[in-house]
Formats: C-alpha cells, structure tokens, sequence
C-alpha cells in the first residue's frame, strides 16, 4: 500500500518545519482533530470526484483505470488494485493538494489515511454491512452504489460521499437503476 507513504513524502516536501511531534503539547485537541477531519473529507472527496471522473470521460486515461475496473464484482482485492497511472491521477494527486491546502497536523494526517483506507475497503467488499460507521453521515456513499459503478462504469464517481455525485448529477443512472430493482431511493 503506497497511500500513507505517499502523504508522509508529501507532508516532508511540502511541510517540512511541521514533522510529526509527540509531545502533547503539539497534538490537535478534539475540536482541531474534527474541523481538520471534516476539511480533509469535503476536500477530498471533491478532488478524488473530479480525477475519478476525468479517469472514465478521456480514453486515454481510461485505459489505466480500466486496471481497476477488471473486477466487475467488488472484492477486497480490488480495493488497492490499480495501475501506477491510475494510482498518481485519483488516489495521491487529492491527496496531495488536501494535504497541502488543509495542512493537518500529523497525527491527523494518519487519522484521516487511515480513514479512507478503510473506507476504500468497505466500498470493496462486496457486501454493505448496514452498521458500518461509513454510513453514518450525511451523503455517505453506500457499497451498493460503488458495486453499481463496477459494473456498468458510469456515474457514481465519489468515493465516501454521495454529495459530489448528487451536485453534478452523475447519481441519476444508478438511482434509476435502484428504484427499477427495489422500488424506493435510499
């Protein structure tokens, strides 16, 4: 898994008087580690949203996201199955610029990482467990939606939150297809 080096290279080029401090003095208190939180997910989820979507509307990118795109049935494996093409463009560019624009303190940054990780596992389970902390939010993204995305390669292009998708309007396939398969939208 290459994402957490990824934000620790980027944390040291782009912030280097700011490293990772032990003391208790420096750590974020409980309203820091939230707002951070909260700006990295909007952020994130913005960019990731915009670079995935740009992955599937140019053929020539396509071509390395396709990698990702060989499992049509979602498993663990496939959540950290990409081509290093794919990799840079969607996963470390958002993370990168979320990092540089937010600038969290360390520990946050590895709070957040490890966030998402297991998130990106959760979308990759092919199985959405209805008491997973991922949907407990407003506009979380369920793992019926990510499994949709799979297998028809459109729309539903955020990660975590369904908000991006809702805005730009690339959740109305899988709506349709949701309310043909079990007559009501979530």
């Amino acid at each position: 898994c290459l994402f957490l080096p990824l934000l620790a290279l980027a944390r040291a080029f782009f912030f280097p008087s700011r490293n990772m401090s032990f003391s208790l003095d420096d750590w974020p208190n409980y309203w820091e580690l939230a707002m951070d939180n909260l700006r990295l997910a909007l952020l994130h989820e913005f960019l990731f949203y915009w670079t995935h979507r740009m992955m599937h509307s140019f053929p020539g990118l396509y071509k390395y996201h396709k990698v990702h795109h060989e499992f049509k049935q979602n498993n663990v494996l496939s959540a950290q199955y990409f081509h290093p093409v794919d990799f840079f463009l969607s996963i470390g560019i958002p993370a990168v610029i979320t990092t540089a624009i937010v600038k969290p303190h360390a520990c946050t940054q590895i709070h957040f990482g490890l966030w998402l990780l297991s998130a990106n596992f959760d979308d990759h389970l092919g199985y959405a467990f209805p008491w997973t902390p991922f949907r407990w939010f407003p506009f979380s993204a369920g793992t019926d939606a990510h499994e949709f995305h799979h297998s028809v390669n459109m729309g539903c292009y955020s990660s975590k939150l369904s908000l991006w998708d809702w805005i730009f309007g690339t959740d109305k396939i899988y709506n349709n297809w949701h309310k043909k398969r079990w007559g009501v939208i979530e």
